[in-house]
């Protein structure tokens, strides 16, 4: 067999082997530039230190227990400030708009005033934490606005589930 035969055998073989060539599928993503998914969502269980538009700077926030759930659904577990309820959206990058609603009873228990609260929120890189800003809408019970209340600012952290001192134990246990 002459040397160029050989030569042109080998790059028809060579031709024909199975190339690991990058598709699409593995050049599309940027990693470095990829924003992770775990930073785009408020769901979970936050503890909120709530601070009222014009409150003396030695007066303590007010602190609150906030349950955002995974379809956008918003518990407030009350403090002295009352329960509410409300909804979230993501709306860029970190960035998420939440509304929350009170109703307001007299002695007597008749609806009173409904509280409509506006909330801008932005999240930490890390996920862990949030700041925003309130919007507090005063409404009477046929729902004319009485009052709207700008200024508001807030502060939260993420809580998480934490081991008790016997937990290493207890999970040994049969």
């Amino acid at each position: 067999m002459q040397r160029s035969t050989l030569l042109v055998l080998a790059a028809v073989i060579a031709g024909s082997a199975p190339v690991q060539a990058q598709g699409l599928l593995q050049t599309i993503t940027a990693p470095e530039k990829a924003v992770p998914v775990v930073n785009q969502t408020l769901e979970g269980t936050w503890l909120l230190e709530l601070r009222r538009p014009g409150q003396p700077a030695g007066q303590p926030p007010a602190s609150k227990l906030i349950v955002f759930h995974r379809d956008g659904a918003v518990i407030d577990a009350g403090s002295t400030l009352g329960s509410a309820l409300g909804l979230w959206i993501r709306v860029g990058d970190r960035k998420f708009l939440q509304t929350m609603f009170a109703l307001n009873f007299n002695e007597s228990q008749v609806l009173t005033t409904i509280t409509k609260v506006r909330i801008n929120v932005q999240l930490s890189p890390d996920g862990q934490t949030m700041r925003g800003t309130t919007e507090a809408v005063i409404l009477d019970r046929e729902g004319k606005v009485m009052a709207t209340i700008p200024g508001g600012t807030y502060s939260a952290v993420r809580l998480s589930a934490e081991k008790p001192g016997d937990f290493d134990a207890f999970q040994m246990e049969q």
